[in-house]
């Protein structure tokens, strides 16, 4: 069983190209993401890069790792006075081999709530690949409200 686990491992590592091995974002796709606060709400666009997908949900089995965003550091930074809720998000598609319904292109998240100019979030994506299947890490981008 340890046998068949190493072997596994050292197969899996043969496959990864450098940038995978050593999880530096140079090489890694990742979503464009923007944010705009237009009266009583916010709207964050999330593209997608060709070919591949992020999760709108956690799947069946709550395995996977959706698109999240994280309000703290403008409520920190005094640009929101409480985190707004979610109006919409993408319809996007389900992939039927997972049953997990996933973006591709671009998508808008709209939110209730408004937020000063400049006012820092975080969005977490994860990218995966549509050809190959290999999903990246997840990562968190910063960015500002315009």
């Amino acid at each position: 069983m340890r046998l068949a686990l190493v072997s596994m491992l050292a197969t899996t590592m043969l496959f990864c190209n450098d940038t995978e091995k050593n999880g530096h974002a140079e090489g890694i796709p990742r979503a464009t993401i923007r944010a705009a606060a237009l009266q009583d709400n916010i709207t964050v666009s999330v593209s997608i890069p060709a070919d591949h997908h992020a999760y709108l949900d956690e799947g069946p089995h709550g395995n996977l790792i959706p698109v999240a965003f994280d309000w703290e550091p403008a409520l920190a930074a005094g640009k929101m006075d409480s985190a707004p809720t979610l109006k919409s998000k993408p319809e996007g598609e389900e992939e039927e081999k997972i049953g997990a319904l996933v973006l591709r292109g671009t998508g808008e998240f709209v939110f209730q709530g408004s937020a000063k100019p400049g006012a820092p979030i975080r969005v977490r994506t994860q990218i995966c690949n549509d050809v190959t299947g290999m999903c990246f890490r997840p990562t968190w981008q910063e960015l500002s409200v315009e």
